[in-house]
């Protein structure tokens, strides 16, 4: 167990762009007018310190899945 703290909490703000893009992935009921757009945004607006990757890869995703929803 790792109790979550305020120095290993990350970033909320770019979770909540992650939250709301698996929202739109499984045709959510609760996005409202959220898409995939606002997602990106988000994220790339709180991408923040990425050593790994994983943030970058994430958005990259996000724009994937926006582009396959426009057919």
């Amino acid at each position: 167990e790792t109790p979550v703290t305020a120095s290993n909490a990350g970033d909320p703000t770019f979770a909540a762009a992650i939250a709301g893009f698996g929202q739109l992935l499984r045709d959510g009921t609760y996005t409202g007018d959220w898409s995939y757009a606002d997602a990106i945004r988000l994220a790339t607006e709180t991408k923040g310190d990425d050593p790994f990757g994983y943030r970058a890869e994430a958005i990259q995703l996000m724009r994937l899945a926006e582009s396959l929803s426009q057919n």
